[in-house]
């Protein structure tokens, strides 16, 4: 047998072995949204928003905090409540947009937008996802319903948004002369601290959080680090200790889609892939990555972007060292002193869009380039692809391995966690300036307070973005406080009860921020 044919047994193997389906196309991903034209029976108004959305305005406001389990529409209000809202349209657009924040993916809420004659006219879920959307293509004027349904929650909250566009931002980056659409890569800042491993031991495949519960009994936690975390470097773990456990992820806020792309079959064959006993446990296999420039004129050109490898535990292919975490000791709170005391892994990911990078932007595409579903490409080893859409992101929670920072032998004390998108610059973005995100944390034996998390090198840095709320990317600005962009154009009026000028909604929001940051100046000296 040749050298070609050697490759391809010794391909055909690894596919076995890593018990995967080695076919010649990638199965197709669906973007889940649905469009009906059931007619529904009249809805009861329980909030509306007072005024007209005008072309090319967008409303923000606050839903309510909900509990339990409607499975359909025919249910509504008999087993909890499903708030609806009132859009007014005095003229038609290219498009209705009309999305959902929750702050937790294990909640699942649906949105029906509902148009003037009573057919829903779009739906779609939170379903494993923080954000979703509906978009209705060619909206007319009238009084359009939305209504939002707790298919599966958990006293969880809401918030909403809604926009009529006149022009669709996908069609106004493809403007002008031939020119590159580059992603723009950014960092969930981390946020969940524990010092307790999860209990699953396979908690890297693909379960919805809900399956990977901490291994804790009784208030007692014997272990922060998972197994392959724990095991010996000579054998491709990760040597760890003590583990200081946090969630966090990229986000793409370019108007390019963040697109990688790889082929372990071709790889294999061409003699690019190799097996890497070194770093058994996370890297099994690995080969070249190429990353997918899309231009305005549709047209795609390829370049070289690091690796790829294929992750046991996870069991899917990830995008090798797309983040990296550091552990910083703070040695001088009042000019923001620091020392280095730890690393965590330089971590593959495997993202899916499953989060608004910018709520207060409608600029989320569908271009779906990846995806982490057990049929979607992250599990292909012929037509792998990896990414993130316009204006989506992702995290891994901490009980998924990798993340953390070594935090064996240090004492009590106030730290900064950074958490860096593409440190390597393998990725060409268009800026390379903003990829670092931090936390501020206070930690007492096994406790740990988070202080401050956002956008920046540290809660020092003049140029931070502070983050607040409890979602993984809202932000202590106008737009993370659940009112209308244009404060002054919009009054929410919930079931019947006074109406509040949304100027006292941004006011309200704003208090426990201003709070934080006193308390955070009085900490820092």
């Amino acid at each position: 047998m040749g050298m070609l044919g050697n490759q391809r047994t010794w391909a055909a193997a690894l596919c076995v072995g890593l018990g995967m389906v080695c076919g010649s196309s990638a199965l197709a991903h669906t973007s889940g949204h649905v469009t009906t034209t059931a007619k529904l029976a009249a809805v009861r108004e329980t909030a509306h928003a007072d005024g007209v959305l005008e072309r090319d305005e967008a409303w923000f406001w606050d839903g309510e905090t909900l509990d339990g389990q409607v499975p359909s529409a025919a249910l509504c209000d008999t087993i909890e409540r499903c708030p609806v809202y009132t859009l007014t349209l005095a003229e038609g657009g290219v498009r209705l947009r009309v999305g959902i924040d929750t702050p937790e993916r294990t909640d699942t809420f649906v949105v029906d937008v509902i148009d003037p004659d009573g057919n829903v006219a779009g739906s779609d879920s939170t379903s494993n996802q923080f954000n979703s959307e509906v978009l209705v293509e060619q909206p007319v004027a009238g009084d359009w319903t939305v209504r939002v349904r707790p298919d599966n929650v958990s006293a969880a909250s809401f918030r909403l948004r809604a926009k009529l566009e006149t022009v669709r931002p996908e069609d106004l980056a493809n403007q002008g002369e031939r020119h590159v659409l580059l992603p723009n890569l950014r960092t969930v800042p981390p946020y969940e601290f524990t010092f307790v491993a999860p209990a699953n031991p396979l908690n890297g495949l693909y379960p919805p959080d809900t399956v990977n519960p901490p291994l804790e009994v009784a208030g007692i936690a014997p272990l922060s680090c998972t197994a392959d975390e724990m095991a010996p470097v000579e054998l491709g773990g990760g040597g760890a200790v003590r583990c200081l456990r946090f969630t966090s992820g990229p986000i793409n806020l370019g108007p390019g889609i963040y697109d990688m792309r790889f082929s372990l079959l071709e790889d294999a064959i061409a003699g690019n892939a190799y097996l890497n006993p070194q770093e058994a446990l996370s890297r099994t296999v690995v080969g070249p990555k190429l990353q997918a420039l899309h231009y305005s004129d549709g047209s795609v050109e390829f370049v070289p972007a690091g690796t790829y490898s294929f992750h046991p535990i996870h069991f899917h292919f990830h995008d090798d060292y797309v983040l990296s975490f550091e552990l910083y000791a703070v040695t001088d709170p009042a000019r923001g002193g620091l020392q280095r005391v730890g690393v965590g892994s330089k971590s593959g990911f495997c993202p899916a869009d499953q989060l608004f990078g910018d709520w207060s932007a409608f600029m989320q595409g569908y271009e779906t380039p990846g995806g982490d579903t057990p049929l979607d490409s992250c599990f292909s080893p012929s037509n792998g692809v990896i990414g993130l859409s316009v204006g989506w992101g992702d995290v891994y929670r901490w009980q998924r391995p990798g993340m953390y920072v070594e935090f064996g032998g240090q004492p009590n004390g106030r730290y900064v966690v950074r958490s860096i998108v593409d440190a390597e610059n393998r990725a060409l973005e268009t800026n390379d300036g903003d990829n670092l995100s931090y936390a501020y944390i206070e930690v007492q034996g096994d406790t740990i307070q988070l202080l401050e998390r956002g956008w920046g090198r540290d809660p020092w840095d003049p140029d931070k973005v502070v983050f607040s709320g409890p979602g993984p990317a809202q932000r202590a600005d106008k737009s993370g406080s659940g009112a209308a962009d244009d404060a002054a154009s919009t009054t929410v009026t919930v079931d019947g009860g006074g109406a509040f000028d949304a100027r006292s909604l941004v006011l309200l929001a704003a208090l426990p921020w201003w709070l934080r940051r006193r308390r955070g100046a009085t900490v820092g000296g």
